[in-house]
């Protein structure tokens, strides 16, 4: 089949915008489910940073109305530090995550009858009466957010129309609920901390097949979309067609990964966060693939240099010092 011309650089790998469902997406999933399914108002999403638990959720829950045969509106904010968080602050970060025009300045309950009538109409378009809202880095979020946030959820309940809140963040989420329960804070425990999930980076060898083996499966990864190039193919045509794929470097990159770890001195439990794992799978299929030095296939040593400029090692040594406070 003749190759599908893609100008260098648009590339979903170039571009770094595509979304693989691994086993911690799907996994994830399977709790976004329970979560959505029984009306649960809220689930604290949490692990290491860059490990990709923020397009995990997204992924998971824009595929969830297919498997409920409904739509379900559903909007990511990110969640700001401020050294005085107040109300009208908050709202303002809600309403610009909505992609909402509004007026600077505005006064707070004006702000909230504008996210609350904005979510009512959103909601009303689903049969199903449901809005879920994903705070980004929420582990910022103070209690005063949350007491704010359940103002809204109790609005909305009031006209009938739940609303889930996914707290997505570091493990310091965990932290904020301890704290929660030390204060015995129960309303917002129960509305929005009763349920966790860990989410997990890379941990082993199969974690690794399964990730390199989306590459390989166009029903996973085509570009154009439903065609039979997947991202391997298209980057490697003459090998892909030799019989070479991903999935079968896994053991070579996970001995990789771990000698790696060896020579910087790193004995933490062995992870690798989604992104620089993706990182270095980029870099193999960018610099020596059809956009690059057009070769057969990577070799080993490709790989090794690949890995090394992903940055993975050198988040490991900084999280090695941060957690002994050097």
């Amino acid at each position: 089949m003749k190759k599908h011309f893609v100008p260098v650089g648009t590339h979903p790998i170039e571009v770094g915008h595509y979304k693989l469902p691994t086993k911690e997406v799907i996994r994830l999933m399977d709790n976004l489910k329970k979560i959505v399914l029984n009306r649960l108002p809220g689930m604290i999403v949490y692990g290491r940073p860059r490990i990709g638990k923020t397009f995990a959720v997204v992924f998971a829950l824009e595929n969830l109305p297919q498997y409920l045969n409904a739509p379900i509106p559903i909007f990511i904010v990110n969640s700001n530090s401020y050294k005085f968080p107040n109300e009208g602050k908050f709202f303002a970060d809600l309403l610009r995550g909505f992609n909402f025009p509004f007026k600077a300045r505005r006064q707070s309950d004006e702000m909230r009858n504008q996210i609350v009538n904005f979510l009512k109409e959103k909601a009303e378009l689903s049969r199903l009466r449901r809005v879920i809202l994903i705070m980004d880095e929420a582990q910022v979020l103070t209690e005063s957010h949350y007491v704010w946030l359940m103002d809204i959820y109790n609005e909305l309940a009031q006209a009938k129309i739940s609303m889930t809140v996914i707290c997505v963040g570091q493990e310091e989420l965990l932290t904020r609920r301890t704290f929660f329960l030390g204060q015995r804070k129960s309303q917002i425990i129960g509305r929005f901390m009763t349920h966790e999930h860990r989410f997990f980076g890379i941990t082993s060898l199969d974690d690794i097949r399964a990730v390199l083996r989306c590459y390989d499966l166009s029903e996973i990864s085509a570009y154009p979309e439903n065609s039979d190039w997947s991202y391997t193919r298209y980057f490697f045509p003459e090998g892909y067609e030799k019989g070479h794929r991903l999935e079968d470097a896994a053991p070579l990159i996970y001995k990789q990964f771990q000698d790696l770890r060896s020579e910087h001195g790193v004995h933490s439990k062995f992870e690798i966060p989604m992104e620089y794992f993706a990182y270095a799978v980029e870099n193999a299929l960018k610099v020596y693939g059809a956009h690059g030095e057009q070769l057969e296939w990577i070799s080993d040593q490709h790989w090794v240099e690949s890995i090394k400029i992903s940055g993975y090692i050198e988040s490991e040594i900084y999280m090695a010092l941060a957690s002994k406070g050097g």
